[in-house]
Protein backbone atom coordinates (compact mmCIF):
# COMPACT_ATOMS: atom_id res chain seq x y z
CA UNK A 1 0.00 0.00 0.00
CA UNK A 2 1.57 3.53 -0.73
CA UNK A 3 2.72 5.08 2.44
CA UNK A 4 1.02 8.46 1.77
CA UNK A 5 -2.16 6.27 1.98
CA UNK A 6 -0.90 3.86 4.71
CA UNK A 7 -0.57 7.23 6.94
CA UNK A 8 -3.89 8.91 6.17
CA UNK A 9 -5.91 5.22 7.48
CA UNK A 10 -4.14 5.18 10.53
CA UNK A 11 -3.72 8.75 11.67
CA UNK A 12 -5.20 11.28 9.52
CA UNK A 13 -8.32 13.61 10.05
CA UNK A 14 -11.55 11.51 9.04
CA UNK A 15 -11.60 13.78 5.39
CA UNK A 16 -7.92 11.90 4.85
CA UNK A 17 -9.18 8.85 5.99
CA UNK A 18 -12.65 8.68 4.01
CA UNK A 19 -10.57 9.55 0.78
CA UNK A 20 -7.57 6.99 1.40
CA UNK A 21 -10.78 4.32 1.47
CA UNK A 22 -11.88 6.10 -1.44
CA UNK A 23 -8.21 5.81 -3.23
CA UNK A 24 -8.18 2.18 -2.49
CA UNK A 25 -11.02 0.75 -3.22
CA UNK A 26 -10.94 2.86 -6.62
CA UNK A 27 -7.84 1.15 -7.58
CA UNK A 28 -8.88 -2.24 -6.82
CA UNK A 29 -11.90 -1.56 -8.84
CA UNK A 30 -9.41 -0.23 -11.98
CA UNK A 31 -7.38 -3.23 -11.56
CA UNK A 32 -10.58 -5.19 -11.99
CA UNK A 33 -11.32 -3.64 -15.15
CA UNK A 34 -8.07 -4.20 -16.53
CA UNK A 35 -6.34 -1.13 -15.49
CA UNK A 36 -2.31 -1.37 -14.19
CA UNK A 37 -1.77 1.04 -11.65
CA UNK A 38 1.15 3.20 -12.51
CA UNK A 39 1.23 6.01 -9.33
CA UNK A 40 -0.88 6.75 -6.54
CA UNK A 41 -0.70 9.95 -5.19
CA UNK A 42 1.77 11.34 -7.68
CA UNK A 43 2.72 15.12 -6.53
CA UNK A 44 4.10 17.71 -9.16
CA UNK A 45 4.76 21.07 -7.09
CA UNK A 46 1.93 20.37 -4.56
CA UNK A 47 -0.27 19.56 -7.19
CA UNK A 48 -1.63 15.77 -6.79
CA UNK A 49 -2.89 13.46 -9.16
CA UNK A 50 -4.99 10.23 -7.14
CA UNK A 51 -4.44 7.91 -9.61
CA UNK A 52 -2.78 7.60 -12.68
CA UNK A 53 -3.56 4.47 -14.66
CA UNK A 54 -2.96 2.68 -18.32
CA UNK A 55 -5.28 0.08 -19.79
CA UNK A 56 -3.53 -0.76 -23.56
CA UNK A 57 -3.09 2.92 -25.15
CA UNK A 58 -4.92 5.06 -22.94
CA UNK A 59 -3.10 6.42 -19.73
CA UNK A 60 -5.87 7.89 -17.43
CA UNK A 61 -4.84 10.48 -14.90
CA UNK A 62 -7.78 10.20 -12.21
CA UNK A 63 -9.22 12.02 -9.59
CA UNK A 64 -11.26 10.29 -6.82
CA UNK A 65 -14.27 11.79 -5.02
CA UNK A 66 -15.13 10.20 -1.86
CA UNK A 67 -18.52 10.22 -0.13
CA UNK A 68 -20.64 9.73 2.71
CA UNK A 69 -23.33 11.08 1.38
CA UNK A 70 -24.43 11.15 -1.59
CA UNK A 71 -26.87 14.22 -2.06
CA UNK A 72 -23.71 16.32 -2.54
CA UNK A 73 -22.82 17.82 -6.09
CA UNK A 74 -22.35 15.30 -8.88
CA UNK A 75 -18.59 14.49 -8.75
CA UNK A 76 -17.85 15.87 -12.06
CA UNK A 77 -19.02 19.61 -11.13
CA UNK A 78 -17.33 18.86 -7.46
CA UNK A 79 -13.79 19.13 -9.24
CA UNK A 80 -13.45 22.66 -9.86
CA UNK A 81 -11.44 24.39 -12.70
CA UNK A 82 -8.49 25.33 -10.32
CA UNK A 83 -8.25 21.58 -9.73
CA UNK A 84 -8.74 20.72 -13.08
CA UNK A 85 -6.05 23.33 -13.87
CA UNK A 86 -3.83 21.34 -11.17
CA UNK A 87 -4.71 18.15 -12.56
CA UNK A 88 -3.55 18.80 -16.02
CA UNK A 89 -0.25 20.62 -15.01
CA UNK A 90 0.60 17.45 -13.23
CA UNK A 91 -0.14 15.49 -15.85
CA UNK A 92 1.81 17.17 -18.57
CA UNK A 93 5.06 17.35 -15.91
CA UNK A 94 4.14 13.38 -15.38
CA UNK A 95 4.66 13.05 -19.22
CA UNK A 96 7.25 14.90 -19.92
CA UNK A 97 9.24 13.82 -16.73
CA UNK A 98 8.48 10.34 -18.69
CA UNK A 99 9.27 11.31 -22.28
CA UNK A 100 5.57 9.60 -22.50
CA UNK A 101 5.01 9.23 -26.23
CA UNK A 102 2.12 7.79 -28.98
CA UNK A 103 -0.49 7.07 -26.11
CA UNK A 104 -3.61 8.78 -25.38
CA UNK A 105 -4.60 10.64 -22.24
CA UNK A 106 -7.36 10.80 -20.57
CA UNK A 107 -8.96 12.64 -17.58
CA UNK A 108 -11.30 10.66 -15.29
CA UNK A 109 -13.09 10.82 -11.96
CA UNK A 110 -14.30 7.64 -9.93
CA UNK A 111 -16.53 8.50 -7.35
CA UNK A 112 -16.65 6.33 -4.56
CA UNK A 113 -19.29 5.63 -2.17
CA UNK A 114 -18.19 5.06 1.86
CA UNK A 115 -21.94 4.04 2.85
CA UNK A 116 -21.96 1.01 0.51
CA UNK A 117 -20.03 -1.55 2.46
CA UNK A 118 -19.10 -4.01 -0.95
CA UNK A 119 -16.11 -3.23 -2.28
CA UNK A 120 -17.66 -2.58 -5.76
CA UNK A 121 -20.98 -1.45 -5.14
CA UNK A 122 -21.52 2.49 -5.11
CA UNK A 123 -18.02 3.27 -7.71
CA UNK A 124 -19.00 5.46 -10.74
CA UNK A 125 -15.95 5.56 -13.45
CA UNK A 126 -16.59 8.47 -15.23
CA UNK A 127 -13.82 8.13 -18.39
CA UNK A 128 -13.09 11.78 -19.86
CA UNK A 129 -14.76 13.92 -16.98
CA UNK A 130 -13.06 16.46 -18.06
CA UNK A 131 -10.37 18.02 -21.18
CA UNK A 132 -7.72 20.93 -21.35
Amino acid sequence: MEMRTKLALEKGSRSQKSGAKGERRAALYLRLHGYRIIERNWLFHRKEIDIIARKGEILAFIEVKSRTNMNGVAPQFSVTSEKRRNIIFASKAYIAKHNIQRTVFRYDIIEVDLTKHLPFSGINHYENAFSE
